[in-house]
């Protein structure tokens, strides 16, 4: 059995491991993106906006910040005329896509997804899209 000596660490060897255990934390620390946790309605015809921001706060201005739908994509800006990416925010770490013109295939889900470093979280909205009565008696059905 070893002695109770040899088992203490000096102080400058345990203040050593307590910088490391922090910059441990540190690296391992990422941040957290929160989207809205119920389904988003929108109403065919209307503009609809999902939003998400980084918890705690901050600063996003130097991370990568993207939407998408069923799947990553390297793209870095597809434009398509009915949807704006709002990022007046970003410098309180938060972001919104704007859809304009809801139709029917905008139902489904949506990912927020932030990135810094290897640091990275997405979050995930649930958009539904519901048809108006304008738009059922308008004839389109």
């Amino acid at each position: 059995m070893e002695s109770a000596a040899a088992l203490h660490f000096s102080r400058p060897a345990s203040l050593l491991f307590l910088l490391f255990l922090s910059l441990c934390a540190l690296v391992s620390a990422q941040v957290t993106v929160v989207g809205p946790t119920d389904p988003i309605l929108a109403m065919v015809e209307e503009n609809t906006m999902l939003r998400c921001h980084l918890s705690p706060e901050e600063n996003a201005e130097d991370m990568e910040a993207r939407w998408f739908q069923s799947q990553f994509s390297p793209t870095v800006c597809v434009y398509n005329g009915r949807t704006t990416f709002v990022s007046k925010d970003i410098s309180r770490g938060s972001m919104a896509l704007v859809i304009h013109n809801v139709t029917a295939q905008d139902n489904g889900i949506y990912y927020c997804y932030f990135q810094e470093g290897r640091s990275y979280d997405e979050a995930i909205l649930h958009l539904v899209v519901a048809e108006s009565d304008l738009y059922v008696n308008r004839g389109f059905y």
